[in-house]
């Protein structure tokens, strides 16, 4: 996975290794005690990784998607939850720098702020409410109502999965307001987290990725001045969503393809030269471990080659819609062959595999999140399909 890489690339894969190895040693106990790395956080921030995704010249590392996509996966090997805190992080920045290399320099100040004063962006955009395919989980659609008024909106409502709550500076959230003219409007907005208003549930305790702690905020008569909606628009698939899904598109694979790889390498390890009497030859001689070992390599090998050639053409715009359906159907794969990766390498080790003191039960608790990730399941299935066969993604009835 690491072969070919271009000098920058290095440069980042080398620092989240050095970071990895130094989270990995932590991982378990942040996971046991349901935790937050706040460790982690400052040494990311300490060595520039946390700008990663920030022109240079603007304070940033200048990392391109496909960049980030080599360091994700490297740093998921040693701590997938804080891989995928800092990837929820990355988004804002990442959409942001892409606007900015488009021509708008309007978000040139923000991005500066967040590089020079190392801010870290939490966003709570989910809602369990809303469709994944049609309202993308909050992102166009939200049960979060914006009413107008003087300098700004009131913000009303709730949302889920706000990833890094408790270090978070800036806070990202969409609500929906009725304009008199246009109806129904997405209001995309970034505020301060100690906003008056702004209240934290702590309700974080889940079966994986416990260290990531994305609490549910509730929004209580938040103000939100005009000059912070950075977005206000009725909900359309247009270029700049198409921009904000080939991030997510093509960035949180590699986060799971790295948890993956972390338990196909510790499976290899222990079984290697493991013996189990009377057999006097290691497990590694049994065919059903190579078989094993070699449908897991051939797996995560097809994955990250689809992983990286579709992170390379997102990381450029244009972005049509046929690079958008080819992201949503790289992130089903690669996440489903993640969760299948971590299944073979729990049935290489057998039932050491259950127990706390390995990391597999960690891996594999931490990777069932992945095929949750919208768009997801038949969701990412009904769209790819409606456009193999021409139908509209968003034509109705739904079930054509």
């Amino acid at each position: 996975m690491e072969q070919s890489m271009t000098a920058s690339q290095r440069h980042w894969v080398d620092l989240a290794a050095h970071h990895a190895e130094d989270f990995a040693t932590r991982a378990a106990q942040h996971d046991h005690e349901n935790s937050f790395p706040f460790e982690n956080y400052e040494a990311l921030k300490a060595s520039g990784y946390t700008s990663m995704p920030i022109p240079q010249e603007l304070g940033g590392g200048g990392a391109s998607l496909l960049d980030i996509c080599y360091a994700q996966e490297r740093l998921a090997r040693g701590d997938g939850p804080t891989a995928l805190a800092i990837n929820m992080h990355m988004a804002l920045p990442w959409v942001m720098s892409d606007l900015y290399r488009a021509g708008d320099t309007s978000v040139a100040p923000l991005l500066e702020r967040i590089a020079k004063e190392r801010l870290i962006v939490f966003a709570a955009i989910t809602d369990p409410a809303v469709d994944s395919f049609q309202g993308a989980t909050g992102l166009g659609y939200t049960t979060v109502k914006a009413t107008k008024v003087p300098g700004g909106f009131r913000i009303n409502g709730r949302k889920a999965f706000g990833t890094n709550s408790p270090v978070g500076d800036l806070l990202a959230s969409t609500a929906i307001y009725d304009d008199p003219t246009a109806g129904e409007v997405s209001c995309m907005f970034v505020i301060p987290r100690d906003t008056s208003g702004l209240v934290c549930q702590h309700d974080w305790d889940t079966l994986g990725m416990r260290a990531s702690q994305s609490h549910s905020w509730v929004f209580e008569d938040v103000f939100v001045e005009d000059e912070a909606v950075t977005r206000r628009v009725p909900w359309v698939w247009d270029k700049y969503v198409y921009g904000v899904w080939a991030w997510h598109g093509g960035s949180f694979s590699s986060v799971y393809l790295g948890i993956a790889r972390a338990a196909r390498d510790f499976a290899i390890a222990y079984t290697k030269t493991r013996k189990r009497l009377p057999s006097q030859y290691p497990e590694s001689y049994a065919p059903g471990q190579q078989f094993l070992a070699a449908e897991m390599d051939i797996a995560l090998q097809a994955a990250w080659a689809f992983q990286t050639t579709i992170a390379a053409r997102l990381t450029i715009p244009p972005r049509d819609y046929q690079t958008l359906v080819d992201a949503v159907a790289m992130q089903y794969f690669c996440m489903h062959t993640a969760v299948e990766v971590v299944n073979k390498a729990i049935d290489m080790v057998g039932g050491a595999a259950l127990a706390r003191r390995l990391p597999l039960e960690r891996y594999y608790r931490d990777i069932r999140s992945a095929p949750m990730h919208p768009i997801g399941g038949y969701d990412a299935l009904e769209m790819i399909g409606k456009h193999a066969f021409g139908l509209a993604r968003d034509g109705e009835p739904r079930w054509a």
